[in-house]
């Protein structure tokens, strides 16, 4: 069996919810192609469902390191960040989901999570910046909108 038939079972087995097979094949995949970046990145979504957040991470690392415009393996281990829940590494998932942004403006969801780590990081004013932008491309941004309001009245009232 070759690479694209790991890969290919095992993004199939992630799809369908069989983590354990996916692991297992795509584990196969990276032995076999090294140098994919779509096997490392498959196989960090298979991490982050099992929770296995370090490992997540590393994949979305390689993954980027071997195709660095990855956008969604940007935005998927800012996510692996946010769910380790500490904070001291919330400066490195604002970067990647700027990274993200750099690459596609339009990406509403880096940008939502972005102004949610300003807010945490205490950059309220940042935050409703980054919302502003989000609302711009989508006026009908429910969950910006509301984050914008809270942000205003109880971080800058004044």
């Amino acid at each position: 069996m070759d690479y694209k038939y790991y890969l290919d079972k095992g993004i199939s087995a992630t799809n369908n919810g069989k983590f354990d097979d996916a692991l297992h094949s795509l584990s196969r995949a990276v032995g076999l192609n090294p140098e994919s970046a779509l096997a490392y990145f498959s196989l960090a979504i298979v991490y982050h469902n099992l929770n296995e957040l370090h490992s997540a991470y590393a994949s979305y690392s390689k993954a980027i390191d071997i195709k660095p415009d990855m956008i969604d393996a940007y935005f998927n281990r800012a996510q692996v960040i946010l769910a380790m829940e500490d904070d001291s590494k919330l400066p490195d998932a604002l970067e990647d989901f700027d990274k993200a942004i750099e690459l596609d403006e339009q990406f509403i969801d880096a940008l939502y999570y972005k102004a949610v780590i300003q807010k945490k990081l205490k950059d309220y004013k940042g935050a409703v910046e980054t919302l502003d932008k989000v609302i711009s491309i989508d006026p009908e941004a429910v969950y910006s909108k509301a984050l914008k309001i809270l942000i205003m009245q109880k971080y800058l009232k004044d």
